[in-house]
């Protein structure tokens, strides 16, 4: 039987995330207790509602919602992961907005002591930054940043507002959860929606041409082979519940 979880930090760090996550939905509540009850209820959901349900349900805020890699990487099973304080001068400075990302991507090429460097003398970069609604979050910002190893810098996945602020502040140091990759075989989880969406695209399609299908046919064969569960939802998700004899037939050719 396939396993979901991919280890124990992994299952740990999703939590985690989730938790962040839901301090910004529902930032307008100012109640502690109303959060203490949402990360019990978080802490439990694997058990609750099995496995498979929390790793989608990471999938819908991380990548539906927020756009970012976290479900994918700690999905991964080519990863093992290690709390400690990273140096901020080896973080690998990722992309935030288009605004931010003027300065740290394409004047400062990521370097995170350029950007140091520059906050204490740049009025104007600091003033166009804080306008996009960069700030301190003293409910959030203790949540250990997300990373991956990459050569000798750490690649941040989730948690760049954390590192800015860092940098802001002339930290040396942050806590973060880094990936070591231990696995060169290892693959990533598809989230249900992602294979549904596929037949949603063919639903809509006018028309509904043998181009169309060879496409189709021609991604739903990557899935399978680069996603740990890719067979498994093609084929219990969408040839399994669907009515549709046409999808049944396209999606049977993607796991042959």
């Amino acid at each position: 039987m396939l396993k979901y979880t991919p280890s124990k930090n992994a299952l740990v760090i999703a939590k985690q995330y989730l938790k962040n996550e839901f301090r910004k939905i529902f930032a307008d509540i100012k109640d502690d207790k109303f959060y203490k009850k949402i990360d019990k209820s978080i802490d439990r959901f694997d058990l609750r509602e099995g496995e498979i349900s929390f790793w989608n349900l990471l999938a819908g805020i991380a990548e539906g919602w927020k756009l970012k890699q976290v479900f994918a990487v700690l999905s991964d099973d080519k990863y093992r992961w290690k709390l400690k304080n990273i140096p901020l001068e080896k973080i690998h400075l990722s992309g935030m907005s288009p605004t931010i990302d003027k300065y740290i991507i394409k004047k400062f090429n990521r370097n995170p002591l350029t950007f140091a460097k520059q906050w204490k003398t740049n009025k104007t970069m600091r003033q166009e930054i804080i306008k996009t609604g960069f700030s301190a979050h003293k409910d959030r910002d203790g949540w250990p940043i997300l990373t991956y190893k990459i050569g000798e810098n750490y690649r941040v996945f989730d948690g760049m507002r954390r590192v800015l602020l860092a940098l802001a502040k002339n930290q040396s140091t942050i806590k973060g959860w880094v990936g070591y990759k231990i696995n060169a075989k290892g693959r990533p989880l598809i989230s249900a929606n992602r294979c549904y969406f596929l037949s949603n695209l063919y639903n809509q399609a006018k028309p509904k041409d043998k181009s169309l299908e060879r496409a189709l046919t021609r991604i739903g064969k990557e899935i399978n082979k680069d996603y740990r569960n890719g067979r498994e939802v093609l084929l219990k998700k969408i040839i399994g519940w669907s009515h549709d004899q046409k999808i049944k037939s396209i999606f049977a050719e993607m796991i042959k």
